[in-house]
């Protein structure tokens, strides 16, 4: 490219001849999304000139073309994010090209940037300026090749701004934050640390919990966020219970019980609530009392322990009864509940299945066995 042009349409960027002569010949898309433009002559089809990228081409050929673009972009684009949204054109411009190029040592920056501008006044007029950018810095973060690198700057970020976004940003931004949180916790084991930052923090499994327990677009990437931290230390799982994991979990298992019998993703996710519902009623005193303290909630866990159709591969019923025997065997009034809520007949078809796992054929029998004392007055 000589003279690097944007589609205002649709934000891709081309050299102006190549365009201009796409646009003559006719062609009313986008040539690389194929999205349509507007109706009337190419005089409505604005070009915008990518000052950040002309900047960049200009440099490179002063320097013999002797650099890559990529490490001579670098100090330009960190210049461009240090200096804020205050010209969103070159911030946009700026943003695009850390995404193309994905280079290293950028995530602190993004992270900041990020928390800094998402919680923007609605009746500001760079409002959705500013919402792009966030969404482009985000997109950004997702994309980094380093996992090592996004857990450090999640390590070292702001926490309180974190847990605020949490809360308030946009769908987007909140559902982004907690793909972030998932990717660092599931990456190796020398992000232990970030792991503690971001997971002993009540604030931010408190802002965990209300989006799971919400059961909205932002409900998934929550529950596999604090799955991968819950899984991970016995203070972070401590902290959940105290920030109302329990109630959440129960909440989402409740309402995807009813709604996604037959989806296998949202069978996986309803596994994934269950395993981290047992591993802390296993390990956590409080959570078991969370859970007595809940209306209903033994019922909902009777109801996942054998499901038509059986999914074998989820090891929904292995962990549903693996709770419900922790709770049965520290609590009579649950065992009077399971049965009222027809475990009996829940353990016995899992029992005759040719699908069930050992484990969960173990736990039913020994469920069978800590309850007939009782079985025989209901």
């Amino acid at each position: 490219m000589s003279d690097p042009v944007t589609l205002s349409t649709t934000a891709r960027t081309y050299d102006r001849p190549n365009i201009r002569r796409w646009l003559a010949a006719g062609h009313r898309t986008c040539p690389v999304t194929m999205r349509r433009l507007p109706k009337s002559g190419s005089k409505e089809v604005l070009l915008v000139p990518n000052r950040t990228l002309k900047h960049l081409i200009d440099r490179w050929i002063l320097t013999g073309r002797t650099l890559s673009i990529s490490d001579l972009a670098l100090p330009t684009l960190k210049d461009n994010l240090l200096a804020g949204m205050d010209d969103s054109t070159v911030m946009e411009e700026t943003l695009r090209i850390v995404m193309l190029l994905s280079p290293p040592g950028f995530c602190a920056l993004l992270l900041r940037l990020l928390l800094r501008h998402s919680r923007h006044d609605d009746d500001d007029d760079r409002a959705p300026a500013h919402a792009l950018l966030v969404e482009l810095a985000l997109d950004c973060l997702l994309a980094s090749p380093s996992a090592h690198e996004l857990a450090a700057s999640l390590q070292t970020g702001d926490v309180s701004s974190f847990a605020v976004v949490l809360r308030r940003g946009s769908l987007t931004v909140r559902t982004g934050l907690c793909r972030l949180m998932h990717i660092a916790a599931d990456a190796m084991a020398e992000q232990q640390l970030c792991i503690m930052v971001l997971g002993r923090s009540e604030k931010i499994m408190g802002a965990l919990a209300a989006l799971v327990h919400d059961g909205g677009a932002a409900s998934d990437a929550a529950l596999r966020a604090m799955s991968s931290l819950c899984s991970s230390d016995q203070a972070i799982r401590e902290t959940a219970v105290a920030a109302g994991a329990v109630d959440a979990l129960l909440s989402y298992i409740s309402y995807g019980a009813g709604h996604c019998r037959k989806w296998p993703p949202c069978s996986a996710l309803m596994s994934r609530a269950l395993e981290t519902l047992e591993q802390v009623l296993v390990s956590v005193g409080s959570g078991r009392q969370a859970m007595y303290a809940r209306y209903g909630a033994t019922a909902v866990l009777v109801k996942m322990v054998f499901r038509v159709p059986f999914d074998q591969g989820s090891g929904s019923s292995d962990h549903a009864i693996g709770s419900l025997l922790v709770a049965c065997r520290e609590s009579a009034a649950v065992r009077v509940d399971a049965i009222n809520a027809g475990l009996l007949t829940q353990l016995l078809l899992l029992l005759q299945s040719q699908r069930a796992s050992p484990r969960a054929k173990a736990n039913a029998l020994a469920l069978l066995k800590l309850l007939r004392t009782i079985w025989a007055r209901h």
